[in-house]
């Protein structure tokens, strides 16, 4: 699938031979699979939330990967970053998502925060590469 295969280059690793790189691949963490999940979820929150349809947004929430325990861990690294890593998350995070949490509930921010720290935990075992081009 196109989408599937942009988001493989978008967030290839840099190298074969980071160790975390040797470690997650040792793990299968299905990384596209997980990442392509919240993304859907996010949509699904956001289509809810447009028709205000208030249990199908609180079903898109909760399908989420919140028990994702690299996500959780990375999530207060997420917070605590700045400079040239949390800009790259945030670039690739704007990349897949281009406009902010709208004023409904603060769920919709939560879900975002949520998958910056995703997209950061995946930035330093396989620190993003962006082409100019």
């Amino acid at each position: 699938d196109l989408y599937d295969s942009s988001l493989l280059r978008l967030f290839a690793p840099a190298s074969k031979t980071h160790c975390s790189a040797t470690i997650m691949a040792a793990t299968n963490p299905q990384a596209v699979q997980k990442l392509v999940a919240d993304l859907k979820m996010m949509a699904a929150y956001e289509t809810a939330a447009d028709w205000r349809e208030t249990k199908a947004m609180d079903g898109a929430f909760a399908a989420m990967s919140w028990d994702d325990a690299s996500v959780k861990a990375a999530l207060p690294e997420y917070l605590a970053s700045s400079g040239a890593d949390r800009a790259k998350v945030d670039y690739a995070f704007n990349a897949l998502i281009p406009r902010p949490p709208q004023d409904i509930d603060g769920r919709q921010a939560v879900m975002h925060t949520w998958l910056k720290a995703r997209l950061f935990s995946y930035n330093k075992a396989f620190p993003f590469q962006f082409s100019p081009y």
